[in-house]
């Protein structure tokens, strides 16, 4: 009878113990994971301790040899228990690592793309200025493209002076068109 009292007590127990963790996580909506993760590592060690108390206890009665067979299932019961609640906290744990782990892959992933746009657009706008350059020959004769850094914004300025140059020409040209 008192076993069976035991086994009731442990099931509430156990039972209440579930639903405070599920009522914590429902509340909190998994808003950190790391403290998620701190809080299980920290139940799995309570577990533990309480997993060894109950077995110091369980070979103190079982010298004093009292009740040692309804002792030992009582034992059995708690200690099977904590094993599942252990397995329990140890499943959240990789869960909430493997959720911590993720994003950190994927922000790498983007980072990586990112860069390697980036080092396009710049081949891309290198590129652009070495053909600008072969045009500008044409308009600059004594440049030299050799000396020309590709990677500033040189060849940019030297297209605005020479697109200035031909507006203010058009313009001289238009009015003396005009005048006659």
């Amino acid at each position: 009878m008192q076993s069976r009292l035991s086994q009731v007590n442990v099931k509430k127990e156990c039972s209440h113990q579930a639903n405070q963790v599920e009522e914590t996580e429902e509340t909190q909506g998994g808003n950190d994971y790391k403290s998620l993760f701190e809080k299980a590592k920290q139940k799995v060690d309570e577990l533990i301790k309480d997993k060894d108390a109950l077995l110091a206890a369980a070979e103190t009665k079982h010298f004093n040899g009292h009740g040692l067979e309804n002792d030992l299932d009582d034992i059995a019961l708690q200690v099977d228990c904590l094993i599942r609640e252990v397995d329990q906290r140890n499943k959240e744990n990789d869960e909430l690592h493997s959720q911590v782990s993720v994003p950190t892959s994927l922000s790498m992933y983007t980072l990586a793309f990112s860069l390697s746009v980036f080092l396009s657009l710049i081949l891309s706008l290198i590129e652009l200025r070495q053909n600008i350059g072969r045009l500008l020959i044409t308009y600059v004769p004594a440049l030299d493209l050799g000396q020309v850094n590709y990677e500033c914004n040189v060849v940019d300025e030297i297209l605005e002076q020479v697109l200035s140059t031909m507006e203010y020409v058009e313009a001289e040209r238009r009015g003396d068109e005009a005048r006659n």
